[in-house]
């Protein structure tokens, strides 16, 4: 498995930047939300410093993060948490792209935290060959992105009473990119990055001690992941193992719903996306609910149907009443 897993950020992240662009038309026109869209006594908290690290040409950068508050919460309110990582194939996106879906959230009565990371700015978005990409520097990118998230995971938990956190009732949540670096940052530990990317660690500093001085540890208990995947199942454990929502297209043509070679080039990594993992989790005895809608590409959901179905499963991994359940098309897992 090492050859291909030291491949794993090989094209596969460019591949999304390029068909994201061709797809993302579709995905744009959102529905009327619940509240009739008007989120405005949400409490938003713009541009949170959570770290500093050198970004892919040796410059520090500041790290920030938005922070969005359920209203008319009292300073002795504790509310769920999630953490957001947007997509954008490592190359592109920010932490605003998350705003509309984190103000339904905390209408929802969650704090969430949508945070920009460190990107690979070295990268052609106008490519057309994404088998061709040379892979060091979309690596480091991947490892930085995960070094962040764990960074901001950190940070909002050494302020959970500043923001009025429940550090028990935590859950991450990404898109495409994000969604791999949810599950990364997760399920991989730096033993596995450093098999994954030889001397990562040496030359890029650790996955859980960058970009900031906390050393408090987190734990979370569900996970929302909409495109994403691993290099193998297996990384999830019994041990480790979290109740999650997936979400793919039966056509993407960048991380396929149950397994095959990234961005179908036979050069890549064979990689496994939501059905597998779906099935992996459930097969451990933890419950899971899998979307994948037959005809769709690369992120086929629109962000009202993503968010709405996320507010279902985690009410229901809150309150212990979660139930698997695979879910073609546009079909909802709300009661």
């Amino acid at each position: 498995m090492k050859t291909f897993t030291l491949s794993f950020p090989k094209f596969l992240f460019i591949g999304m930047i390029v068909f994201l662009l061709f797809s993302c038309s579709k995905n744009t026109t959102l529905q009327p939300r619940g509240n009739g869209g008007d989120n405005s006594d949400v409490k938003v908290i713009s541009n949170v410093q959570y770290g500093s690290n050198k970004d892919m040409n040796g410059h520090m950068v500041n790290l920030t993060l938005d922070v969005y508050i359920p209203p008319g919460a009292a300073a002795s309110d504790k509310f769920p948490f999630i953490l957001f990582v947007h997509g954008g194939g490592f190359t592109a996106g920010d932490k605003l792209s998350a705003a509309n879906a984190l103000k339904e959230f905390a209408q929802a009565g969650y704090v969430g935290a949508s945070i920009d990371y460190r990107l690979d700015s070295s990268i052609d978005a106008n490519i057309t060959d994404p088998c061709s990409v040379d892979s060091t520097l979309t690596q480091q990118a991947v490892y930085m992105s995960v070094q962040d998230a764990k960074a901001a995971m950190r940070y909002m938990v050494a302020n959970a009473d500043k923001y009025n956190i429940d550090v028990s009732r935590i859950f991450m949540d990404g898109n495409s990119a994000g969604a791999i670096t949810v599950l990364s940052s997760y399920y991989l530990s730096q033993a596995d990055f450093n098999k994954i990317i030889p001397g990562v660690e040496t030359e890029l500093g650790g996955v859980d001690n960058s970009d900031n001085n906390y050393t408090n540890t987190f734990s979370i208990i569900g996970m929302a992941v909409n495109s994403g995947c691993l290099p193998n199942p297996n990384y999830i454990t019994s041990s480790n193992v979290v109740p999650t929502i997936f979400f793919n297209g039966g056509q993407d043509s960048v991380i396929p719903a149950k397994q095959g070679h990234a961005y179908y080039c036979p050069n890549t990594m064979y990689i496994y996306g939501s059905e597998t993992l779906y099935s992996r989790v459930v097969s451990l005895g933890v419950p899971a609910i899998s979307h994948v809608d037959p005809q769709g590409g690369h992120g086929p959901y629109t962000e009202d149907f993503l968010t709405s179905n996320e507010i279902c499963f985690f009410n229901s991994v809150l309150s212990k009443k979660v139930e698997s359940g695979s879910y073609t098309a546009q079909e909802s897992n709300c009661p």
